[in-house]
């Protein structure tokens, strides 16, 4: 069976006006092949939401609609759609009413592939056609829907979107990066979440560092590169040297500075400014070339450290979405608004410019009232996840109470708990705390 193809642009037909369907001849052979092969074609397209007959040579006044496209609109409605919807035949189809209110719609086409561009399109019409058994019906529809039926019109009528697009640019498809995703904490999944939404999928996912690496498996992949996000365990040379394109790690701190275990903590501490930095991992630990490096303006600052964690990781994945396609040789993502475009280019790290972060452990929590206020601050908001700031209260009957400190301020230039939570206690209010000790 010979394939139906999509004609392009620079075929005359799509400049022709269709013409109309003789009605006796709507249940046809003829149009029965034609409207199947307008459905092959159609369905054959990943994006592919409605067809019209010109497209694929034929001039007639038929387009059709995906069940695909109709479910979505569906959903945009009313929410989830348990089935698929069938496709909708529109033959001789007629725009009887539109709305005076318009709105601009971002727009493609099948038949000028990779081009999009802003369309002035009403927001409401209606349209009256012929269903694909001779039956004429009516049908409102508004948004997306009646996007369609104009910009099907258009074809039927030898008018194609970019006659009335305005910002027409080249969007090209995205290359398909095979990589495995190493990550174990919550940076991690925000950093991950970020390059789903840009359309990478990893083959698979290794989100626990205390089991043994499915090694075996890893290696069946054949990734084109691995990626790192804050995963607790360093991974053997072998593995960094495995994929064609190596290894990437996304770190949350401005390299050389803060390598280690706790560079968010030691950033909200003072000890640096925010920032991303994406490295080629090579056998040190945060030592590898930088790729892609970016300050973050986080307001307002310092922050909790699941806020600065959170903001951080977005910016890590959306910058590692940039660079990822560059870095195979592929096309850029479409559709992105990154936080910046990264130009892949290898720069060693300044060793002697480096400073490394130590293990946090449960005592480094402990605050010293006799410090600085801003000291204690920083304290609250870097150990706000774990372990947790912490002091020493002695209350009016001279028990010494063990308080975690979850929020805080300054006031008048002194350090001032606002919520906290008492040994043994839930969370409560300082000044509540105060009041009954």
């Amino acid at each position: 069976m010979i394939k139906t193809t999509i004609l392009q642009r620079e075929n005359a037909v799509l400049r022709e006006i269709a013409s109309n369907v003789p009605i006796k001849s709507i249940k046809s052979k003829k149009i029965r092949v034609i409207l199947d092969k307008m459905k092959e074609a159609l369905h054959a397209e990943e994006d592919g939401v409605a067809l019209a007959a010109p497209q694929i040579g034929e001039s007639l006044r038929i387009f059709i609609v995906s069940g695909t496209a109709l479910a979505l609109v569906k959903k945009i409605k009313e929410g989830s759609v348990d089935k698929e919807l069938n496709d909708l035949v529109f033959i001789n189809p007629e725009i009887i009413k539109t709305s005076k209110k318009k709105k601009k719609v971002e727009e493609g086409c099948l038949s000028i592939r990779y081009l999009y561009g802003q369309v002035n399109r009403s927001e409401k019409v209606t349209i009256k056609a012929y269903d694909d058994t001779g039956k004429m019906f009516e049908r409102g529809a508004s948004g997306l829907l009646a996007q369609i039926f104009q910009h099907e019109t258009d074809h039927l009528n030898g008018i194609l979107f970019i006659d009335k697009a305005q910002n027409v640019q080249e969007i090209l498809p995205k290359k398909s990066i095979r990589f495995v995703f190493f990550g174990s904490s919550q940076f991690s999944k925000y950093v991950l979440e970020e390059l789903e939404l840009l359309g990478f999928i990893p083959l698979l996912k290794i989100d626990s560092a205390k089991d043994p690496l499915p090694m075996e498996e890893i290696k069946k992949i054949n990734a084109d590169v691995f990626i790192v996000a804050s995963f607790g365990k360093i991974l053997p040379e072998e593995l960094i040297n495995l994929p064609k394109h190596k290894t990437l790690n996304v770190h949350p701190s401005l390299l050389p500075q803060l390598r280690g275990s706790s560079p968010i903590q030691n950033t909200i501490l003072g000890l640096g400014e925010p920032g991303v930095t994406i490295i080629r991992m090579d056998e040190k630990v945060d030592h590898g070339p930088i790729l892609a490096r970016a300050k973050l303006a986080i307001t307002p600052w310092p922050d909790h450290y699941q806020k600065v964690e959170e903001k951080l990781g977005r910016a890590g994945g959306q910058i590692l979405g940039v660079l990822l396609p560059k870095w195979i040789g592929g096309d850029p993502p479409d559709r992105m608004n990154p936080v910046i475009r990264a130009e892949v280019q290898e720069i060693p790290q300044e060793d002697s410019q480096s400073s490394y972060t130590k293990l946090i452990k449960k005592e480094d929590g402990l605050l010293n009232l006799n410090d600085k206020a801003e000291i204690n601050l920083k304290k609250v908001l870097a150990y706000s996840n774990w372990p947790g700031a912490y002091m020493f209260y002695t209350n009016k009957r001279g028990k010494e109470i063990r308080v975690v400190v979850k929020d805080a301020t300054i006031i008048n230039g002194k350090f001032s708990p606002t919520r906290i939570i008492p040994a043994g206690k839930r969370e409560k209010d300082w000044q509540d705390f105060l009041k009954g000790n």
